[in-house]
């Protein structure tokens, strides 16, 4: 496979036909990426055992091909489960291939740019699952700003797509605790799998049904779009306070990217992921410039009872697990199930 346009598609007669009486045929399009994308395939295929459905999946090129292998292989996905496939899909040829799929119901997950009106405009019901409750953090890097903003809950919403991004009537949301020690990773963790749960919840309801609810209305001049850029291009402001460095060094820690940086007493800039680092850096500033003034000194001060604070709250013994925990185990018998044949 040569992962370009139509490298692979799955033939319709290839879309399974559950048992019992006929059924009206749903179309699903997925228009996706990530995790979020195979965790809606997956939950597509368990579905088709009771519904007649016909899946067409649409894949952007990846910014990069390590992002396949951290996230997964899409593509192979949906060739193993037997659902259309397009991959490399740009505007011009996710149009044509959505008008000759006819679609009963679009879904975007993580979808990177605007989808047209004229793909809006291919059936009724047109859904985007973001991540976040919006309409808080409408836009991009939506685990940074909740961290970064010190929210004390997340989440995923279903809302229905319009023009403007992410403005649309809300179905649905699934709600998770941002805990105190929460970085982007950890977010993303549970992020995906409220994705899953919302996708679920909004899928099964709409295949029990045949339709989608009209969702509620907000307002969106309320809450700003935030663009794909950091704060200070992602470097620790000087000006900040202890506390909102210890926020900014969480929100921005999201291996493989790179995390929050900060500059030395010469100007060059060194990758900063913990609190330790950051006081390590400003001591040195400090002893380079002979003490440093009243607020630099201040400053470090600070830093350090922060960082005790954070230490005193890492020796706390978590009263229940994590939201995704149970699905992370469950994975992990899984996949040793298959290794094992059992």
């Amino acid at each position: 496979q040569d992962g370009g346009m139509g490298s692979a598609r799955a033939q319709d007669e290839g879309a399974m036909v559950p048992e019992g009486s006929p059924q009206r045929r749903v179309r699903i399009a997925l228009l996706g990426q990530k995790e979020p994308l195979l965790r809606a395939v997956l939950e597509l295929k368990h579905l088709a055992r009771k519904h007649c459905l016909d899946v067409l999946t649409l894949i952007p090129t990846p910014k990069a091909t390590s992002e396949q292998d951290f996230y997964g292989d899409p593509l192979r996905t949906c060739e193993t489960l037997g659902f259309g496939v397009v991959t490399g899909a740009e505007d011009a040829t996710v149009l044509s291939e959505l008008q000759r799929f006819c679609p009963d119901l679009i879904v975007s997950l993580l979808w990177p740019r605007r989808i047209s009106d004229d793909i809006l405009a291919l059936c009724q019901d047109c859904i985007n699952f973001h991540p976040s409750l919006l309409p808080k953090h409408r836009g991009s890097l939506t685990q940074f700003w909740t961290i970064f903003e010190g929210d004390r809950e997340a989440g995923v919403t279903c809302h229905r797509m319009v023009h403007e991004f992410d403005a649309g009537r809300i179905l649905q949301q699934v709600k998770v605790a941002v805990d105190e020690d929460e970085t982007a990773m950890s977010l993303n963790r549970k992020l995906a799998n409220a994705s899953e749960q919302c996708f679920q919840r909004v899928l099964r309801r709409y295949l029990a049904e045949g339709r989608l609810e009209a969702g509620y209305e907000w307002r969106l001049d309320s809450h700003p779009y935030h663009r794909l850029r950091f704060p200070n291009n992602g470097r620790i402001d000087p000006e900040w306070s202890a506390e909102v460095v210890e926020r900014f060094l969480r929100a921005m820690y999201f291996p493989p990217h790179t995390p929050a940086t900060m500059a030395d007493e010469h100007g060059q800039d060194h990758a900063v992921t913990s609190m330790g680092q950051y006081l390590d850096l400003l001591e040195t500033r400090l002893a380079v410039s002979g003490g440093g003034s009243a607020r630099e000194r201040q400053q470090l001060a600070r830093t350090k009872e922060v960082i005790a604070a954070v230490a005193s709250r890492s020796r706390k013994v978590p009263t229940k697990p994590l939201p995704w925990a149970g699905a992370a185990i469950l994975a992990a018998l899984a996949s040793a199930a298959v290794l094992l044949r059992i």
